[in-house]
C-alpha cells in the first residue's frame, strides 16, 4: 500500500509479540533522490526515527515533513542548495523532505566529523551540543567516552534519540549490506567513532 509509516507501527508491533521474522517490515526503504545515495543510511536512520516515514508529519514544536525539519531550517537549507522554498512542499514532497534533512545532516556532520553529536546536532540544535561539549568534555579528543558523552546529554528526547538513530543505522546497515556505512562486526562502534567496540 506504500505506506512506509503503517510498516513502522506493524513491524515494531510484531517484533514486540515475538515476532522477529518480521523485522524488516518495521525498518522499511524509501527511495532516495539521485544524488543523496550516499546518505542512504543516515537519511532512513533518521527520517524512522523523526517520522516513522509519515510525509506528512508535523510535530508539536512545527516541525514538518518525512525529515521532520523546522520552517526556518527548510527555508535556510533551500537557499543553500539552491531550491526555491516550498513551504507546503515539507509535508507532500518526501523527494524535498530527504534533499533538504540530508544537506542538512551532512552539513552538521561536516562540523562536528562525529554521527553521535552531529544526531544530536540535528534533534536539538548546534547551540545545545557546544554548551553539552564545554560542560561535559569532547569524546572527539578522548576527554570522555562516547557513550558516557551520550548518557550526559540533558535533554531525555535528544539522548533517547541519539541512541535511537544510531540504533537504526546499524540495523538498516545489516539489513542492506550494499549500501552499508559501516562494516565488520563492531558497526556500532564504527557509528560511535570508536576502533573497536567497548
Amino acid at each position: 500500500i506504500n505506506r512506509p509509516d503503517l510498516a513502522v507501527m506493524v513491524g515494531r508491533n510484531a517484533m514486540q509479540n515475538g515476532l522477529t521474522d518480521h523485522a524488516a517490515t518495521a525498518f522499511p526503504t524509501v527511495s532516495v533522490p539521485a544524488g543523496y545515495e550516499d546518505n542512504w543510511t543516515i537519511i532512513h536512520a533518521i527520517a524512522r526515527q523523526e517520522s516513522q516515514f509519515d510525509k506528512t508529519a508535523v510535530s508539536s514544536a512545527g516541525a514538518r515533513g518525512l525529515m521532520q525539519l523546522m520552517p526556518g531550517t527548510a527555508r535556510e537549507q533551500s537557499g543553500k542548495i539552491g531550491l526555491a522554498y516550498q513551504p507546503a512542499a515539507l509535508t507532500t514532497d518526501p523527494n524535498l523532505s530527504i534533499m533538504l534533512g540530508s544537506s542538512y545532516f551532512q552539513r552538521i556532520y561536516a562540523n562536528y566529523n562525529s554521527y553521535p553529536l552531529a544526531i544530536a546536532a540535528y534533534n536539538a540544535g548546534g547551540g545545545n551540543v557546544n554548551k553539552w561539549l564545554r560542560a561535559n568534555g569532547d569524546p572527539r579528543t578522548g576527554a570522555v567516552d562516547m557513550v558516557d558523552w551520550i548518557e550526559m546529554i540533558p535533554f531525555q528526547e535528544t539522548r533517547n534519540y541519539v541512541q535511537r538513530v544510531v540504533e537504526n543505522a546499524v540495523v538498516y546497515d545489516l539489513m542492506n549490506p550494499a549500501r552499508a556505512k559501516s562494516t565488520g562486526a563492531a558497526r556500532l562502534s564504527w557509528y560511535l567513532g570508536k576502533s573497536r567496540p567497548g
